[in-house]
């Protein structure tokens, strides 16, 4: 059962928090395509996966803004984020499916990397993990557009942190491809397909 909360921080800050069964490749794709259809901004955020009663489960929580300045109907995203996560995670509709309905592209990669990232990898033995980092200026949909390459890549998200400060954004996670950690030549590809720079 999915569960979705929603408070309001601030006069354009709030907070939702996600609790869902779902653990799939994927499942960080389909909520931030809601975040993005909806044109909101995430501030921050943690991304974790736990074990509540046997059962395994994401626990995600993002602060959001409006991206359009102005922009304070909280009833209005309240009523659309929770609906639109809820039918994108239960696979009743495509994000790209969505994305072309509504006449929304997604980022370009132009749009976010004017300036080149710094990315970094790092293995995790203990947890057959690789920790998968991001610095980069910040820009709306970047999540979107780290989450869709991962689920394409058929890349798992155990648990991460997404950070705002100013203009640059700083994530991490934590990551596994096929129960391990990420192999040199998928390090290559994500980067060429993150940034479109050639390996």
């Amino acid at each position: 059962m999915i569960s979705f909360s929603w408070t309001a921080l601030s006069e354009n800050i709030f907070e939702i928090r996600i609790k869902t069964p779902v653990t799939r490749i994927g499942t960080l794709y389909r909520l931030t395509a809601a975040i993005y259809i909806l044109g909101l901004d995430i501030i921050s955020g943690s991304v974790d996966t736990a074990y509540e009663n046997g059962e395994e489960f994401t626990d995600d929580t993002f602060l959001l803004r409006p991206a359009a300045e102005g922009e304070t109907d909280f009833a209005y995203f309240s009523a659309r984020v929770g609906v639109l996560m809820e039918t994108l995670i239960r696979n009743e509709k495509d994000p790209d499916d969505l994305l072309r309905e509504r006449q929304i592209e997604p980022p370009n990669i132009t749009f976010l990397f004017d300036a080149q990232p710094m990315i970094q990898f790092r293995d995790l033995p203990e947890g057959n993990l690789t920790e998968f980092s991001i610095t980069s200026l910040n820009r709306t949909g970047l999540l979107f557009h780290l989450t869709r390459i991962f689920a394409e890549e058929e890349i798992s998200i155990i648990r991460g942190t997404i950070k705002s400060e100013q203009d640059t954004a700083k994530d991490r996670f934590f990551v596994q491809r096929n129960g391990g950690p990420i192999k040199a030549e998928t390090r290559d590809r994500l980067i060429h397909r993150i940034t479109g720079v050639p390996p």
